[in-house]
C-alpha cells in the first residue's frame, strides 16, 4: 500500500505540471485528473483497498459532504474494523458494546463503532457527542475530523503530555481551545495540512474528496496489517514471544516496550499472555505493535455438568458446572457449534439438565460439545493408561467405539471395582484389563474388570524405579516390559524381597495379569551385610516403601527400603510411629542390612525437623 501510495502521489505531482501528459483510468465516472488531480489517486487507492465506495450510478461525488457517522466509520476501517483477521475481536466488541450502541438508532456502522470502542479509541461520551439522535447524520467539520483521526490513531495518549500548542494556520487564534491539541497532532503527522488560503477552517465541512486524502495519508502512516496467530511460546526469561501465523510459519518476536498486550481487549502484561491460545497480531510496517489474546486460558478439554443455555445474536451461551466446582460458568460457543449426544449428531435441545458434557475449548470459545446422559455405560473397553496425579486418579481407555476411543475420565474416590467377578479395588486394575465402565456426570463410578493370567519366565534385564515401576525381562530372545503395581508380591530365594534386591541376570518367573505383574519369583545369590545409615530425609514414598536420605558426609542420597509390616519406626523418645509420619527434612537413624547394594531397614529412629 505504501509503495502504491508513493507512486500515485508522485504521479499526481507530475500531473500538476501537465495534466495532458497522461490520462489515468479511474473507477468513477466523475473523477478525472482535469478536475481532481489533487485527490484522484487517493480516491482510487482507498476504493481499491475497500475503505470507500461509490454510488449506484458509478459516481463518487467528491464534493458531497461527509456525515459524522460516515467519517468515523471510514477511519475505523483504516484501523482494521473490516479486516478478516479481526473478525473474532469484532465479535467480542459487539458482545461488550452492543448495549450501548442499541440506543443510537443505527441502521449501519455498528461494526465500526464497536471496533473503535473495543480498541479504546471511542467512548460512551463520544457516542453522545457524535452519534446520538440525528447528530450522526450532520456534516462532519474539519475540527471534528482532527479529533476523530487522533482518537482512531491512539494519539490521545500523546496529547496528555503535550505542552503549549503552536500552529502556523492563519486562523489558529479562532480554533477552539479544546480541539487545538488534536489539530496540532494531525498537522504534525501530516494528515491534515489546511486550506489553500493558509487557514485550518475548523468549522468547515469535510467533503468526500478530502476524506479520501486523509484516509490515504493515515493508511500510509500507520501501514497496519493484521494476522490471526497462535501463541506457541511465551519466554519471560528471554523476553521473547513465538507466534505461528496464518501461513503456519513461526516467528520469534523480541518483546519491547513498544508492543501493547491485551487479553480479550483488556490491557495486560507480556508475562500474563497464556501459551497455546489464538490471538490477533497487529503490525505496523511489519513490526508487531500489539497482540490481543482471545482467551485468558490455554486451549483445553473441559468435562462438566450441563445446566442450560441461552442465545445472544444466534450464538449459544452454554451454562455448565465444571467438574469439581460448585458454581455455574458460562461459555460462548462458535457459530453452528457441532453437538453430539450419545455418539449421534444432535442439537442443543437434545441436552438435559444434569447430563455430562465434554467441551473442546479453543480461542476462548467452545468448538464442540459431546453430551452423554448423566449415567453412561461403556462396554468392551481396554485400559490404556492409569494416571495417579497429585490429587486425582484418571483412566484412559481404548475402544472400538470412536466416540470413546482415547478418552480420559476421572475416577471417583468411591469407585466400585470388581476384578474377574470378585470385589476388589483400584489397586487391582491394570493397564491391558478389559473393562466395562459406568460413567456418572463424567466420572467413573464403577469398574468391572477382567484379565487373563499368564506365567512368563526369563532373565532380568532392567528394573525402573519410579512412580509407576516397571521390569524388563528377556524371554526366548525377546525383551518384554511389564508394569509393577504396588501390591505385587515379590519373593527372592523363597523369602520376601523388594525391587531393590534384584540384580541384572537374575532368573525370574512372573505372574502377569493383562500388562501388569502380580507376582515375581526371583532366584539370586544373596550378599548381605549389617549396617547403619544416618542423615536427613530428602524424599519419602510410603506407597512403594522407600526413603531417600542425604548424610552429612555425602551429597548423594542413599535409598532406604522399609515397610510398616517389616520395619519398626520410633521417635527419639521411643514412641511408635508409622512410615507416613516421616516428612522431608526429618533426621533419621536407620539400622538394617545391605542386600545386593540395597539397604533394608529393620529399625528407623525419627527426629522431626525443627518448625
Amino acid at each position: 500500500m505504501k509503495k502504491t501510495l508513493a507512486t500515485l502521489t508522485a504521479l499526481a505531482a507530475g500531473m500538476c505540471v501537465s495534466v495532458t501528459a497522461f490520462a489515468a483510468d479511474y473507477s468513477f465516472t466523475d473523477i478525472s485528473e482535469s478536475r481532481y488531480n489533487w485527490c484522484a489517486p487517493q480516491i482510487e487507492e482507498m476504493y481499491e483497498a475497500g475503505y470507500v465506495n461509490g454510488y449506484e450510478d458509478n459516481t463518487y461525488r467528491p464534493d458531497n459532504q461527509v456525515t459524522k457517522l460516515e467519517g468515523i466509520a471510514l477511519f475505523a476501517r483504516v484501523m482494521g474494523s473490516s479486516d478478516e483477521a479481526n473478525a473474532d475481536l469484532l465479535e467480542l466488541a459487539h458482545s461488550q458494546y452492543d448495549t450501548a450502541l442499541s440506543s443510537c438508532g443505527l441502521s449501519w456502522g455498528s461494526d465500526e463503532l464497536a471496533f473503535l470502542m473495543y480498541k479504546g479509541a471511542f467512548t460512551n461520551a463520544d457516542l453522545t457527542t457524535y452519534i446520538t439522535g440525528q447528530t450522526k447524520n450532520q456534516p462532519m467539520t474539519r475540527g471534528e475530523a482532527a479529533v476523530i483521526i487522533t482518537k482512531a490513531m491512539g494519539g490521545e495518549k500523546e496529547l496528555s503530555s503535550s505542552s503549549a500548542v503552536s500552529l502556523d494556520y492563519t486562523d489558529s487564534r479562532s480554533i477552539p481551545s479544546n480541539i487545538l491539541p488534536y489539530v496540532e497532532y494531525v498537522t504534525n503527522e501530516g494528515i491534515m495540512n489546511g486550506m489553500d488560503d493558509g487557514s485550518f477552517s475548523p468549522n468547515g465541512t469535510v467533503t468526500r474528496a478530502q476524506i479520501a486524502v486523509m484516509l490515504a495519508r493515515t493508511a500510509e502512516l500507520c501501514d497496519y496489517t493484521f494476522d490471526k496467530v497462535r501463541v506457541t511460546e511465551v519466554d519471560t526469561d528471554a523476553s521473547t514471544l513465538t507466534l505461528m501465523g496464518s501461513d503456519s510459519e513461526e516467528a520469534v518476536i523480541d518483546v519491547t516496550n513498544d508492543i501493547s498486550f491485551y487479553i480479550r481487549g483488556e490491557i495486560s502484561q507480556f508475562e500474563d499472555i497464556p501459551q497455546n491460545v489464538a490471538a490477533v497480531a497487529q503490525y505496523s510496517a511489519g513490526e508487531l505493535v500489539s497482540l490481543d489474546a482471545l482467551s485468558d486460558e490455554s486451549d483445553e478439554e473441559i468435562t462438566a455438568i450441563y445446566s442450560g443455555y441461552s442465545t445472544v445474536g444466534g450464538i449459544i451461551q452454554l451454562k455448565v458446572r465444571v467438574n469439581g466446582s460448585s458454581t455455574t460458568s458460562t461459555y460462548t460457543c462458535i457459530e453452528d457449534v457441532p453437538i453430539t449426544y450419545q455418539g449421534s449428531p444432535a442439537t442443543i435441545r437434545s441436552l438435559q439438565s444434569g447430563d455430562s458434557i465434554v467441551l473442546e475449548v479453543s480461542d476462548g470459545k467452545v468448538q464442540s460439545i459431546r453430551g452423554e446422559e448423566k449415567e453412561t455405560t461403556i462396554s468392551n473397553a481396554t485400559v490404556s493408561a492409569i494416571d495417579i496425579g497429585d490429587t486425582d486418579l484418571t483412566m484412559t481407555i481404548s475402544s472400538a467405539n470412536e466416540e470413546y476411543d482415547g478418552m480420559t475420565y476421572p475416577v471417583s474416590d468411591d469407585v466400585r471395582v470388581t476384578k474377574n467377578s470378585q470385589t476388589s479395588d483400584m489397586a487391582s486394575v491394570y493397564v491391558g484389563d478389559k473393562v466395562t465402565l459406568t460413567i456418572e456426570y463424567g466420572e467413573i463410578v464403577e469398574i468391572e474388570a477382567t484379565a487373563s493370567t499368564t506365567t512368563v519366565s526369563g532373565v532380568l534385564k532392567s528394573v525402573t524405579i519410579a512412580d509407576q515401576p516397571s521390569i524388563t525381562i528377556t524371554s526366548e530372545g525377546k525383551d518384554s516390559t511389564y508394569q509393577i503395581p504396588q501390591d505385587c508380591v515379590i519373593t527372592i530365594n523363597e523369602e520376601e524381597g523388594s525391587l531393590y534386591d534384584f540384580r541384572v541376570g537374575d532368573s525370574m518367573v512372573l505372574t502377569v495379569q493383562s500388562d501388569a505383574v502380580t507376582r515375581i519369583k526371583c532366584s539370586t545369590s544373596t550378599i548381605t551385610t549389617t549396617g547403619r545409615v544416618y542423615g536427613t530425609v530428602s524424599a519419602v514414598n510410603s506407597s512403594y516403601g522407600f526413603i531417600s536420605v542425604v548424610s552429612e558426609s555425602s551429597d548423594i542420597p542413599v535409598t532406604i527400603f522399609c515397610r510398616d509390616s517389616s520395619t519398626t519406626f520410633i521417635d527419639e523418645k521411643g514412641g511408635s510411629l508409622k512410615m507416613s509420619s516421616i516428612d522431608v527434612g526429618d533426621t533419621i537413624e536407620c539400622r538394617g542390612t545391605t542386600t545386593n547394594g540395597a539397604f533394608v531397614a529393620t529399625l528407623i529412629i525419627v527426629t522431626p525437623a525443627a518448625d
